[in-house]
């Protein structure tokens, strides 16, 4: 059996250091591979846009559940944002009592 190298503050995608005052500190979460446990940095937590292919940051992205699509705000039109926010309200009052 293999053993999980602890490999500290390094983000466990690019080894960049994630430590406190590294400029990745705020952001990055708990991250293991097969073979290392470390972090994971905000940059390498991004994922593109399934509409323009540019970075979605971490949390900013929005999840359209009729077409299965993450994409940024602004690439969803009003009609998706509005239908989404609906979707979003009934999971919220179905699952908060």
């Amino acid at each position: 059996m293999e053993t999980i190298k602890n490999i500290g503050d390094l983000c466990t995608s690019c080894h960049r250091d994630t430590s406190f005052g590294s400029g990745l500190f705020v952001n990055r979460i708990p991250s293991d591979t097969k073979t290392e446990d470390g972090y994971l940095c905000p940059d390498c937590q991004m994922y593109d846009c399934d509409r323009c292919d540019k970075p979605i940051g971490c949390d900013q992205d929005i999840y359209l559940e009729s077409v299965c699509e993450r994409v940024h705000e602004e690439c969803a039109t009003k009609h998706e944002l509005t239908e989404q926010e609906k979707i979003d309200n009934c999971i919220t009052n179905n699952h908060g009592e």
